[in-house]
């Protein structure tokens, strides 16, 4: 198979996996593992989110949900309860070996398969920081002075009213000349 064809089979493979999932979930599983066998072959690596939605050991198809179980975990901790001799030499103020503040936790989403019971651990990275945006000022914009328009007079205004009036007044006339020079009506036709 050709380098360049990988891709496109890699997602023929997927799309169809997916639309197996519910009808077929055992073809669908074969079909993910198909796969991920194919991109293993070829060195391509996949991202977290690809790993996510199907198991690499069966390829199960995840339901996101379901699956999960994020956990945070700090290095210098165990993930078990501490025991009792702990409590009490801690509870008494007694130095305990191998105590060291941790400062940095390590968060990893854990995907347990229904199928096949494999685990798959996928690092989250830290929280990135919170970022305030600012909202910005509107900048203000020095219009350029121009010249004002020469307001018109109240006589310039006055010639203004008297055209307007003038041809609002010859429009009603001459559209009366128009029905007048039509003197035909129905009633001379209904003789």
């Amino acid at each position: 198979m050709a380098i360049e064809d990988i891709p496109g089979t890699a997602e023929y493979l997927t799309n169809a996996a997916h639309l197996l999932r519910l009808t077929a979930p055992g073809t669908s599983a074969h079909l993910m593992s198909h796969r991920n066998q194919l991109l293993y072959e070829h060195k391509a690596s996949q991202t977290d989110i690809q790993q996510q939605r199907a198991c690499g050991g069966c390829g199960n198809i995840h339901i996101p949900p379901i699956n999960w179980k994020t956990i945070k975990h700090e290095p210098g901790k165990s993930l078990q309860k501490p025991t009792r001799a702990f409590a009490m030499s801690s509870r008494l103020g007694l130095s305990v070996p191998n105590s060291k503040p941790s400062v940095t936790t390590e968060s990893y989403r854990l995907l347990r398969c229904d199928r096949c019971k494999r685990e798959t651990k996928i690092a989250l990275g830290p929280p990135g920081h919170a970022v305030r945006l600012k909202a910005k000022m509107p900048a203000k914009v020095k219009k350029p002075v121009a010249p004002e328009a020469l307001k018109p007079t109240a006589n310039a205004t006055s010639k203004k009213r008297a055209k307007n009036r003038k041809a609002g007044l010859q429009a009603l006339l001459s559209g009366q000349q128009k029905q007048a020079s039509n003197p035909l009506s129905l009633a001379n036709f209904m003789k």
